[in-house]
């Protein structure tokens, strides 16, 4: 009773192309332009709330940028991304609301973008970017710590992928996040995590 369904999984399963094997040198990914895959990338962010009890985080979800990929010498990449403010998710409807109503201001202020102006290695396959961040409109020089997790072909369709991991710390009130009455209840510091896998088409 159970022969055929098994069967079904076994044959797609042998359909699908094989994963190839993940380079974690950058030399072997092609120079050139790519593009953040929108369903693998988002933008992380955590804040201490109620004075260090725990650290409540929530994402951004919508991002899309470019990136200009040169392994043999990373700093003369660059990268910039855009971010749909509006999309922020939290666990709370409410809380989406009141975030996208009253601290982000995103009628007046949509998106958040960053772009690279400098790109420094600090050690194998990990570097530091440094760009404008603009967000809620104001502009700020903020630096990422980044790794290079790896590249290879693409397993699904043409062209060739690599993924980044990157952290990074801003303050609230440098971008004009303070005046809603709740922010009593969180630190200013905001820690942030990024993934991203770009793509280059072929």
């Amino acid at each position: 009773m159970f022969v055929r369904p098994l069967l079904i999984v076994a044959a797609a399963a042998l359909a699908l192309p094989a994963t190839a094997d993940v380079s974690t040198n950058p030399l072997s990914a092609p120079k050139g332009q790519y593009k953040i895959d929108p369903a693998h990338a988002v933008v992380m962010f955590c804040v201490s709330h109620f004075g260090g009890t725990s650290n409540y985080c929530a994402w951004f979800p919508k991002v899309a940028g470019t990136l200009d990929f040169n392994g043999s010498q990373p700093e003369k990449s660059g990268v910039q991304a855009s971010i749909d403010v509006a999309a922020v998710q939290t666990r709370s409807d409410e809380l989406d609301r009141r975030l996208r109503e009253d601290m982000f201001e995103t009628a007046k202020f949509p998106a958040a973008t960053f772009k690279s102006t400098a790109i420094k290695v600090t050690g194998k396959n990990e570097g530091e970017i440094t760009g404008d961040l603009a967000l809620h409109g104001v502009t700020k020089p903020v630096t990422l710590k980044a790794k290079f997790n790896g590249g290879q072909p693409r397993p699904i369709g043409s062209g060739y992928i690599v993924g980044f991991s990157a952290t990074g710390t801003v303050k609230l009130a440098d971008f004009a996040l303070t005046g809603v009455a709740w922010k009593v209840f969180v630190g200013d510091d905001v820690q942030l995590r990024i993934e991203a896998e770009f793509v280059r088409e072929q």
